[in-house]
This record gives structure tokens, C-alpha cells and sequence, in this order.
């Protein structure tokens, strides 16, 4: 039941993103709500953070008012490239962190529309960060050729990375942090371009 409703969901935002559909309004909401359902539970882990005081927006997004916003946590490592990437060095500019994984569908489907809103928002100096979890280094590399993902990610073949992140149960999720290093917003499931772009925007509008 679980692998048709993922493949009912993938199909309807293929179609969704393919042709024009009777209502763009409705086909994006239940492209929305079917995405968030189609997570991947095989390998990812619920990490820390259950005090950070997240606030449903919409049915896949949660916010963070500034006032009771925590830092991130810790994130460094080796990118599929081999370089060494630290979160901490990001501070000052609006970062987008991206929990995914080769072998999850959802994540496969939401790749595009990520590379499409970092392009749109690189300019004002806002960064986005993949995590790839637990995953070959081929495969990855390989997923992120076929994707044009032009942004670089960390590689977490243990699993390690996640787990001090106030994730959900399962890949893809997905964070903005402000300027300060702090979690702003929290999508679960995988996330619609029209769904990431204005937490962007909130975070990057912010003095």
C-alpha cells in the first residue's frame, strides 16, 4: 500500500510539472501533500532538537519566529567532490540544507525544483548545502550529474551528519537557515519551489 500510494504520488507531480492541468492551484496543492507523504524511510534517522519551537505554515512547512530561533547545529565534512565544507562558514549569507538521498524517489523528484530555486536566489547571496545520506559515492556523484545540481553536497554515507538536526523520520527535508546561523524554517517531505521560495524570501528579506 505504502509503495503505491509513493508511486501515485510521484506519478500526479509528474503530471503536474509535464502538462497543463484544469487548475494550477489544486494540482500544485496535491502535488504538496502527496510529495510530503512519499518520504524515504530506508536508512534515515529522527535526529535531536525536539525543543526548537517549529510552527506549521503549511502542510509540509514549519517556521521558527525569530525570537525563539536556536543555531543550527554542527555541519562539516568532505562534499561529493572531495572539498571541505563547514555550515559555520556560511554565516552571514541565507543557507538552504537539503537532506536527500540517490535511492529516495521523492528525493529524485524534488532535485529539480531545489536547483531551480537556488539559481533564482544565488544572486542575493543566499547558498544552498545537500546532505547526501546514506548513499555510494558513485551513485551520488552520478545523481547529481544526471540532476544539473550545481550546488555542492556533503557526503554522510553513516548516517551521522543527520543526527543532530530536528529532522522528521524520514529523507528529504529540508532547512533555511537565517543570517545568524539559525534554523528558520523546516519542510519535511519533499518541497515545491513554490513552497521553498517564500521562506527564502523571508529569511533573506530579514535585516
Amino acid at each position: 500500500m505504502e509503495a503505491s500510494l509513493t508511486l501515485h504520488a510521484l506519478l500526479r507531480c509528474l503530471v503536474h510539472t509535464g502538462l497543463v492541468p484544469p487548475s494550477r492551484r489544486l494540482a500544485a496543492a496535491v502535488c504538496s501533500a502527496a510529495l510530503t507523504l512519499a518520504a524515504c524511510s530506508g536508512g534515515a534517522e529522527t535526529g535531536a532538537g525536539s525543543d526548537v519551537r517549529f510552527v506549521g505554515v503549511t502542510n509540509n512547512r514549519q517556521d521558527v519566529a525569530t525570537g525563539a530561533r536556536r543555531p543550527a547545529p554542527p555541519l562539516a565534512g568532505r562534499t561529493l567532490s572531495g572539498q571541505q565544507l563547514d555550515l559555520a562558514s556560511l554565516r552571514g549569507r541565507v543557507t538552504v540544507v537539503n537532506f536527500w538521498g540517490s535511492w529516495c524517489a521523492p528525493c529524485r523528484a524534488e532535485s529539480p525544483g531545489l536547483e531551480q530555486v537556488y539559481a533564482a536566489n544565488k544572486a542575493r547571496g543566499v547558498a544552498f548545502v545537500g546532505v547526501d545520506e546514506r548513499d555510494g559515492l558513485a551513485a551520488a556523484r552520478t545523481f547529481t550529474l544526471d540532476k544539473g545540481v550545481t550546488y555542492p553536497s556533503l557526503f554522510d554515507d553513516t548516517g551521522a551528519l543527520v543526527t543532530s538536526w530536528p529532522a522528521g523520520p524520514a529523507i528529504p527535508f529540508t532547512f533555511v537557515v537565517d543570517r545568524r546561523g539559525r534554523v528558520a524554517s523546516r519542510f519535511t517531505g519533499a518541497v515545491l519551489p513554490s513552497d521553498l521560495q517564500p521562506a527564502v524570501t523571508r529569511a533573506a528579506d530579514e535585516p
